[in-house]
């Protein structure tokens, strides 16, 4: 899993349920010419880092988002740099700050989902659209590991917002293509758009959860 450190930084669900609970602000900037930056926060239990620990496991924090393994990840993606890379503890979580700079979307795109089945650009001259899906729908169906899962996510969210050129607009789906409104805060339209949702509710969403950025 180390491998594939965070080119599913906003595809959380699969690595969250796998290794930690955490938290995560993206603030994605887009430029004219279709460069941009993504900001990111990371927010990690301070508890399931400590359990992540066992067994010897003492070096190594329970997500894979050290310097070494994000410098790694864009030394392999050509049009992605990496601007800075800072850790600070508060009292209940461990923080990493990352930003990145990228070329065109599809290089974030790339980073955020090498495979291209989770993060996906289309664009030409006078329009954008990129697509992140956040969750492909319900954890494990094992109960025990669910409500297990529900109680150390309370309090953590997904914020993510993206910046444009001129208007924009976001839009959140489940994967029938119908609006996904379940305790979601969404600023729709405008030169900056954005979405908050619980942790648990994108880990536990029934019909999946797909993020539409269009400018």
């Amino acid at each position: 899993m180390r491998k594939r450190l965070v080119n599913i930084i906003l595809v959380l669900p699969v690595l969250l349920a796998l290794s930690s609970c955490l938290g995560v602000n993206a603030d994605i900037v887009f430029n004219t010419d279709k460069s941009g930056t993504i900001a990111l926060e990371y927010r990690i239990s301070s508890l399931m880092e400590s359990i992540g620990r066992q067994d010897g496991n003492e070096g190594y924090p329970v997500v894979p988002v050290g310097k070494t393994d994000i410098e790694r990840t864009v030394a392999r993606l050509p049009g992605m740099k990496l601007l800075s890379y800072n850790t600070r503890d508060d009292k209940n979580d461990k923080i990493v700050d990352v930003k990145l700079q990228f070329t065109d979307p599809q290089v974030l795109c790339n980073f955020l989902d090498a495979s291209g089945e989770m993060a996906s650009f289309a664009g030409g001259n006078n329009s954008q659209k990129m697509a992140v899906v956040l969750s492909g729908g319900p954890q494990t169906g094992n109960q025990d590991f669910d409500d297990l899962l529900r109680s150390v996510c309370a309090g953590y969210s997904i914020n993510v917002s993206a910046s444009f050129p001129s208007n924009g607009s976001l839009t959140l789906l489940d994967k029938d293509g119908k609006a996904f409104a379940e305790k979601v805060q969404l600023v729709p339209s405008g030169k900056k758009v954005s979405f908050s949702l619980p942790l648990e509710t994108v880990l536990f969403a029934q019909n999946g959860i797909k993020a539409e950025f269009t400018w």
